[in-house]
């Protein structure tokens, strides 16, 4: 039986390829896999899949990583594939992002070390691809906990199967229930990458014309009668399976001896019992 208890921070990336290939996606891995050892000790990646139509194998990766696939061919299924990969991760603290992304140690290292997001969801500044310089976020990476994730039901599935808006409205269901959307530091990055789109990519065409209608319907449903509504509950509407699971060797932790006495302390001064 696997144990997953030092994983401290997940990965989650997601993928539809219906061209040559899947180097997208192994390159990234590789990348990966040449980060320092306190990095790759303490990281889960999830990928995710979603019913790519070309045959492959993976290979072994001296990673912890999930590696997941989505059996029903559902267009635009960004959102599905996002909570089937945030239901996989072994941590509260979960970075979620697309493959045109990637980050380096430093800033894997400080997401591992930060103290839980809980009501808080964090971009990250880019570095830009030609200048280096800092530029904004891109609106669909998040740095956020698991829990907050699932307490607001995850993303919406009833726009899957056509194009758009579902981050859009993910973001703005969070707020309107007191989540808090921050950036990380400055200096805290992520790199933009250079994916080959004619090979190792996707075909699909980009039309809000249906989406658009069910995002107002949402924002209607919310603004009009408040609280839970503006969520269909969509969730998993598809089937799947496990590919590939690896497994690094675990590091024994440090003692700490007084954590469970402490219990009571946790409950007086736990952001919970304010």
């Amino acid at each position: 039986m696997d144990d997953w208890q030092h994983i401290k921070l997940t990965y989650i990336t997601h993928f539809y390829c219906n061209q040559g290939n899947i180097d997208s996606v192994l390159s990234l891995l590789r990348l990966y896999e040449s980060y320092p050892e306190d990095i790759l000790n303490s990281t889960h990646f999830v990928i995710v899949d979603d019913c790519s139509n070309i045959h492959y194998e993976v290979p072994e990766f001296k990673l912890n990583l999930t590696w997941l696939r989505i059996d029903d061919d559902i267009a635009w299924n960004q959102g599905g594939a996002r909570n089937l990969g945030v239901t996989y991760a072994k941590s509260d603290k979960i970075l979620i992002t697309d493959l045109d992304h990637h980050l380096p140690p430093e800033t894997f290292s400080y997401l591992i070390r930060h103290k839980n997001p809980d009501r808080k969801f964090y971009k990250i500044y880019r570095n830009d691809a030609e200048t280096g310089k800092r530029i904004k976020g891109h609106s669909n990476l998040f740095f956020m906990s698991r829990a907050r994730f699932f307490r607001h039901f995850g993303y919406d599935e009833e726009f899957c199967g056509h194009y758009g808006a579902e981050d859009y409205r993910f973001v703005k269901y969070h707020k309107y229930h007191g989540s808090v959307q921050r950036y990380l530091p400055r200096h805290i990055r992520c790199n933009i990458r250079n994916i080959d789109r004619e090979n190792s990519y996707h075909s699909l065409q980009r039309d809000l014309s249906f989406n658009t209608p069910v995002d107002l319907k949402k924002a209607n449903e919310i603004s009009t009668y408040g609280a839970e509504r503006g969520h269909s509950r969509n969730f998993l509407n598809f089937k799947w399976h496990t590919v590939a699971v690896f497994n690094r060797p675990d590091t024994p932790p440090k003692p700490r001896r007084l954590w469970r006495s402490l219990w009571w302390f946790r409950c007086l001064f736990s952001p919970l019992a304010r």
